[in-house]
């Protein structure tokens, strides 16, 4: 019977990406072509399935690699984290293990965790990010103006971590001046950090033992 059980819960691992004895939940990223398409809608269901299979009642642990991908998926994961956080106890917390590489929207997500923690060779990269879209000149013109919103709340998410950081104790910068550094980095392109790094400007907060 012990081996019966043994061998469910490692099929439930495999297959749907929950560990639910561990309260586990692993983000995958799964392309039957053998792509990789990062973070997109099966990424973001499957989360939210396996986060609600586990309800709201001890902590959980999510684990993450990912290269990027859907905005608007990986925001729905964010939000997804963060209602769950504010559902329960005043404690209940979410610890994002990053590994590998966590980029573009990896890194908003692990945002919405309590906790952030990154392997130690994991490469961490934020940026503005690029989009593709096709329509009429004011539909692409109202769309632009969405972007910028969209542009600036994910600073504003970023800020409210990196401004608790060793790098904004240093310099002494309040939340302006933390949000006004991270445009004048991001404007110049791709941001890319080490583990250590992304430590020492908030961006994670430790790295795993």
């Amino acid at each position: 019977m012990g081996s019966r059980k043994q061998e469910i819960l490692i099929s439930d691992i495999h297959l749907h990406n929950l560990d639910v004895e561990r309260r586990r939940i692993y983000l995958q990223e799964k392309d039957d072509s053998g792509e990789s398409p990062g973070v997109d809608y099966r990424m973001y269901q499957t989360f939210l399935k396996n986060l609600h299979i586990l309800r709201d009642t001890c902590d959980i642990e999510v684990y993450l690699q990912t290269g990027g991908g859907c905005w608007y998926s990986g925001m729905a994961i964010y939000d997804a984290i963060s209602n769950w956080q504010r559902s329960g106890r005043p404690s209940l917390k979410c610890t994002i293990f990053g590994f590998g590489m966590i980029c573009s929207m990896g890194t908003v997500i692990m945002q919405a965790a309590r906790e952030r923690v990154l392997s130690e060779h994991c490469m961490f990269m934020v940026h503005y990010g690029s989009t593709d879209a096709s329509g009429d000149v004011q539909s692409m013109q109202n769309y632009a103006s969405y972007q910028e919103y969209e542009k600036n709340l994910m600073i504003n998410i970023y800020a409210n971590k990196v401004v608790e950081s060793e790098f904004a104790k240093e310099r002494e910068y309040n939340l302006s001046k933390v949000k006004s550094f991270l445009k004048r980095k991001m404007e110049k392109g791709d941001w890319y950090m080490n583990a250590e790094e992304a430590v020492y400007y908030g961006f994670a907060d430790r790295i795993l033992a």
